[in-house]
C-alpha cells in the first residue's frame, strides 16, 4: 500500500494531494514503443514532481520482447512499473479493466495511456488535479476539444474520429466527444460502483465506461490535449470502427 500520496509542484508550492495514481498502459507486441514511452512518461511526471504513482504494463497476447522491455524499464525509472499479463485475446479494453480491477488498495484514481504516449502525458496531470481537487469524477482527453493540438493524423483517421465523435455525441445520458483519446481518468469509487457488463471490452471500453458513468450521475470532465500520430500504422481502423459501432448500439439500447 502506498505511503503517502501525490506531490504537484505548481507556482513555486507543493500540493500534496493524497491520492495515489495508478497508470494503466495496455500493451500488444509493443517492443519498440514502450521504452520510450514509458521515459517520456517518466520525464512529463517528473516535471510535474509527482510521486507514489503505479504503472502496470497490461499485457493483451504479446509475442515478442514486450515483457523484456517492461522489466528492464522498471529497473531504470523513478517509478513503480509492473508487468501484467491480462490476457491472449488482443483485446485493448480487457488489458485496461483488468489492470483496474486488480489495483491494490489504497490507489484511488485508476488512469490509462497508449503506450506511444501520443497522447502528451502531462494531460493525465491535469486530470488527476480535476479529480483530487473534488472537480470531477472522471476526466477525459479529447483531440475535439477547442484547445486541443492535434498533429500528425491522416485523412481516413480524422475522417473515422469525426464520425465517432458525431455518433457519440448523440448518446443519451451523456456527452463524449472522443471516445478513442487514449487519456482517460477515474475516481475508483466511481468505477467499482458500476456494474460492467462481462463483455464490455475492446477499443470502445474506455468511451462505453464514460458513458455509462455519465449516466450514473458522476462528473465526467473533457480536457484538451497536445496529440501527435507517430505514424505506426498499429491501429486497425476497420475493427476499430466495428468495436465501436458494436458498443453504440449497446449503449443506444440500454
Amino acid at each position: 500500500m502506498p505511503s503517502k500520496g501525490l506531490s504537484f509542484q505548481g507556482n513555486g508550492e507543493i500540493l500534496n494531494l493524497p491520492m495515489p495514481l495508478l497508470i494503466a498502459i495496455p500493451v500488444r507486441n509493443e517492443e519498440r514503443r514502450l521504452g520510450p514511452g514509458l521515459a517520456r512518461l517518466a520525464e512529463s511526471l517528473q516535471a510535474h514532481h509527482c510521486a507514489d504513482v503505479l504503472v502496470v504494463v497490461s499485457d493483451n497476447g504479446s509475442t515478442d520482447w514486450t515483457r523484456q522491455v517492461a522489466h528492464e524499464a522498471a529497473a531504470k525509472l523513478p517509478f513503480r512499473v509492473v508487468y501484467h499479463r491480462a490476457s491472449e485475446q488482443g483485446d485493448k479494453g480487457l488489458a485496461i479493466r483488468s489492470a483496474w480491477e486488480s489495483a491494490p488498495e489504497g490507489f484511488d484514481v485508476l488512469a490509462y495511456c497508449d503506450a506511444d504516449m501520443a497522447t502528451d502525458p502531462e494531460a493525465l496531470v491535469r486530470g488527476y488535479r480535476l479529480i483530487a481537487g473534488g472537480n470531477a469524477d472522471v476526466v477525459a482527453g479529447s483531440r475535439w476539444h477547442p484547445e486541443s493540438s492535434v498533429v500528425g493524423r491522416s485523412w481516413k483517421r480524422s475522417a473515422i474520429s469525426r464520425g465517432l465523435s458525431l455518433c457519440w455525441r448523440l448518446l443519451p445520458g451523456a456527452r463524449v466527444t472522443d471516445p478513442g483519446c487514449g487519456a482517460k481518468l477515474v475516481r475508483r469509487s466511481a468505477f467499482a460502483s458500476l456494474a460492467l457488463p462481462a463483455r464490455s471490452g475492446g477499443f470502445a471500453f474506455g468511451g462505453a465506461l464514460l458513458v455509462r458513468l455519465a449516466r450514473a450521475g458522476f462528473r465526467v470532465v473533457e480536457i484538451p490535449v497536445r496529440w501527435t500520430d507517430d505514424d505506426a500504422g498499429r491501429i486497425r481502423l476497420g475493427r476499430a470502427a466495428r468495436d465501436y459501432a458494436q458498443e453504440w448500439w449497446r449503449l443506444i439500447k440500454s
